[in-house]
C-alpha cells in the first residue's frame, strides 16, 4: 500500500477503535496497528452488508533472537463492534495465515505472545488454542517458558505492575464497557475466565496478563478444528445470510476476541 493508502486505512480503523478501547491516541494507533516495525503485518477488515466497516483484525510477525534461537513471535490486535462480533470467520483466515507463515520455516520456534487486558480474549484463546501458558489447568509455568515471557515482555516493553507479579504487566490499553457488561464478567462461572480474573482484576485499569502460545502446523491444525466444529452451525448460518446483527447469539464467547495484543502508551 502506498502511504497514503495506509492512512487512510489508519483513520479508517481507528474510527471503529475509538469505539470499543480507550486509551490511545491516533498517532500511537496507527504506528501500533498500521505502521509497526514488524517482519510482516496482515490487516484484515469486516465490513457490514452496508459497506461500514466495522471491525479489524491486524497481525504483525516479528523475527527475534529469543533464549538465543531465531523465533517467529506473533502478536495481533482486534477490535469489532458489539453487533458484529462472533459474526464472521476472521479466525479461519488468521490461522490459515499463520499456516502459511509456518510452512516456510518449519523448524524454527513460533509463538503467539500478548498481554491480555480483557476477560474475553483470553477465554477465546484458551477455548481454541490447545497449549496456552499460563492456564486454568496447569498449575505452574514450566521455567524455561516463564523465561521466554520475561525476555518476549522485556521485548516489548512491558513493565511489571507489581514487581512479585511477573504475569501482570502495564498496558493501559481500556476496553470500553458498560457496568453491566462488566459485572457479567464479574460474574462469570467459566474456569478460564475466573482464573484470569483471580490472576488480572487490574484489567479494569488496563493491566494486561502475559500469555504464551507456542504453534506448529499441529496445533495450528488442531486449532482451526476447534473452532469450525465449535462453530459450525454458525459458519452456515452465515454462507446462507441468515446470521446478522439483530439475530439472537447462539455461542458462550461469541463477544470475545477484542484485544489479543494491546499497546501500552509510551511515557509522557
Amino acid at each position: 500500500m502506498t502511504r497514503e493508502h495506509r492512512e487512510a486505512l489508519a483513520r479508517e480503523l481507528f474510527a471503529v477503535h475509538a469505539q470499543i478501547f480507550t486509551g490511545l491516541s491516533y498517532e500511537e494507533f496507527r504506528s501500533y496497528v498500521v505502521e509497526r516495525d514488524a517482519w510482516r503485518t496482515w490487516i484484515y477488515v469486516k465490513h457490514n452488508s452496508a459497506g461500514q466497516l466495522v471491525g479489524y483484525t491486524s497481525i504483525h510477525a516479528f523475527r527475534l533472537i529469543v533464549q538465543d534461537r531465531l523465533s517467529t513471535v506473533i502478536r495481533l490486535e482486534a477490535g469489532t463492534l458489539p453487533a458484529y462480533r462472533g459474526r464472521d470467520v476472521t479466525m479461519v483466515y488468521g490461522v490459515l495465515r499463520l499456516l502459511r507463515v509456518w510452512l516456510h520455516h518449519p523448524w524454527r520456534r513460533f509463538c503467539i505472545f500478548a498481554a491480555l487486558t480483557h476477560p474475553s480474549s483470553y477465554t477465546f484463546l484458551s477455548h481454541y488454542a490447545p497449549v496456552v501458558w499460563p492456564h486454568a489447568t496447569r498449575k505452574e509455568i514450566p521455567p524455561h517458558i516463564m523465561e521466554r515471557m520475561e525476555e518476549l515482555a522485556g521485548c516489548f516493553d512491558l513493565d511489571r505492575v507489581d514487581p512479585s507479579d511477573p504475569l501482570v504487566r502495564r498496558v493501559d490499553w481500556i476496553t470500553l464497557e458498560s457496568e453491566e457488561e462488566r459485572q457479567r464478567w464479574m460474574a462469570s462461572r467459566r474456569r478460564d475466565t475466573r482464573f484470569y480474573l483471580d490472576h488480572n482484576p487490574g484489567y479494569v485499569e488496563g493491566h494486561g496478563m502475559l500469555t504464551y502460545i507456542p504453534f506448529n502446523g499441529s496445533i495450528l491444525l488442531r486449532s482451526l478444528v476447534r473452532f469450525l466444529v465449535g462453530r459450525g452451525r454458525r459458519i452456515v448460518r452465515l454462507m446462507l445470510g441468515k446470521d446478522g446483527p439483530g439475530q439472537p447469539r447462539r455461542h458462550p464467547i461469541d463477544s470475545a476476541f477484542q484485544s489479543l495484543d494491546p499497546v501500552r502508551r509510551p511515557p509522557p
